[in-house]
């Protein structure tokens, strides 16, 4: 038992800051085995298991996380112009995940953006309980600031190192 909670420390430890895979597995004396190679002998029970970003590289997407948790974006928008594609386009920019609902589209969209504003002028932001009417960039960051998301898109390793190992092939 020991041995195999050593096991999965070091394999924690030791793997890199990217997603891994590892599996684990029972053999026939019940003895439970972690490696990132699948096991050449028979088993009882076979799991192929995928580990995420460690704790550190994994700071940030917590951040998102838990700020997604507490105030959840919703963006009204839509087909509204330059202001829609502006809203939009701070949002993907910090890298914030948001639900788009398009009123001009869908009609429970629309009774939820009356419901909400009394009105049916676009854009909207929801972040959490509190809600801004317009686009205005300086308003929208410090709202998003104030809710606890990152100021700017926290960059994906994985896609840093595919694209560094493109450039090198």
């Amino acid at each position: 038992m020991r041995t195999s909670v050593t096991g999965v420390i070091l394999i924690l430890w030791m793997g890199n800051a990217y997603a891994t895979e590892f599996y684990r597995w029972i053999d026939k004396s019940g003895s439970v085995h972690y490696s990132d190679h699948s096991p050449t002998g028979p088993v009882r029970k076979l799991e192929q298991r995928k580990l995420d970003a460690n704790v550190i590289d994994g700071q940030a997407s917590y951040l998102v996380k838990d700020a997604v948790q507490k105030n959840p974006v919703v963006l009204f928008g839509g087909d509204c112009g330059p202001l829609c594609a502006n809203a939009k386009n701070l949002l993907e920019k910090r890298g914030i995940p948001y639900a788009l609902k398009e009123p001009q589209k869908n009609k429970e969209d629309a009774e939820a953006l009356n419901t909400l504003t009394g009105a049916m002028e676009l854009p909207v932001i929801k972040i959490g309980k509190e809600m801004i009417k317009g686009f205005e960039p300086t308003q929208w960051n410090a709202m998003l600031d104030e809710a606890g998301y990152p100021k700017t898109r926290i960059p994906d390793r994985r896609k840093i190192e595919a694209q560094n190992t493109n450039q090198t092939k």
